[in-house]
């Protein structure tokens, strides 16, 4: 009988944040993937309680926007998968926030899926729910429309025009270009921003104006519309 996998959310940084299903998931692997970048696993960190005494499968996953790099990372990582679950072991694959806002697990997981093998979702907190909660702001009321951008790739300028709150994503080091951008449409003073949200590091910022270096990859920026 093969093996089933599990993407799991590990929500924004905290282990607290881990839900039960999560932690069950966890305890009940055969094995973990863990997504390598070539720097600190956060992701791994959160749940590294959970999951000292089991076996550690590390898939590349390059951080790059070159397609054929990022197509064969993603084959080769569900290669590696393929053959585990074969053996009949289950496989979590932990993914910081949640699996299915921007996550690359996403990518191996239809692979893995397609070529008939049993992948499952296990949802974590987003990071965004986590900055809200830090900024003690609402992400929507009533009829407010709620929107997610990544902040990082070109052609957001049409989307910072829309009316209701956003969520502004992947800002990374282009953080002042989204500043200049939210500047000249007279939103800046209405954004706000959580930097390694529940992390050891983590800086809030109750007004993106007040920001003046470089950001970290995990910044979460939220603008709430008029």
């Amino acid at each position: 009988m093969k093996g089933n996998l599990f993407g799991v959310g590990v929500g924004p940084g905290d282990k607290k944040l881990l839900t039960i299903l999560a932690v069950e998931t966890l305890k009940n692997a055969g094995k973990i993937v863990v997504p390598d970048t070539g720097g600190e696993n956060v992701s791994l960190n959160i749940v590294k309680e959970y999951v000292e005494d089991k076996e550690k499968i590390y898939c590349k996953m390059p951080m790059t926007r070159e397609k054929k790099l990022l197509q064969e990372s993603h084959k080769l990582c569900a290669d590696i998968i393929c053959r585990e679950l074969d053996k009949g072991l289950d496989l979590a694959f932990i993914t910081l926030g949640d699996p299915t806002i921007y996550s690359t697990y996403m990518y191996v997981h239809k692979l893995v899926r397609d070529r008939g093998y049993n992948a499952q979702i296990v949802n974590g907190i987003p990071s965004f729910c986590g900055a809200a909660a830090k900024l003690n702001i609402s992400l929507c009321d009533n009829g407010e429309t709620l929107h997610i951008i990544p902040a990082s790739y070109e052609g957001i300028d049409d989307y910072l025009k829309i009316k209701g709150n956003k969520v502004l994503m992947k800002s990374g080091k282009s953080i002042f270009k989204v500043k200049e951008k939210l500047e000249k449409l007279n939103i800046l003073d209405r954004a706000k921003m959580v930097e390694c949200c529940f992390m050891e590091n983590e800086r809030i910022y109750e007004s993106l104006s007040e920001f003046e270096k470089e950001s970290s990859y995990f910044s979460t920026i939220i603008v709430k519309g008029e």
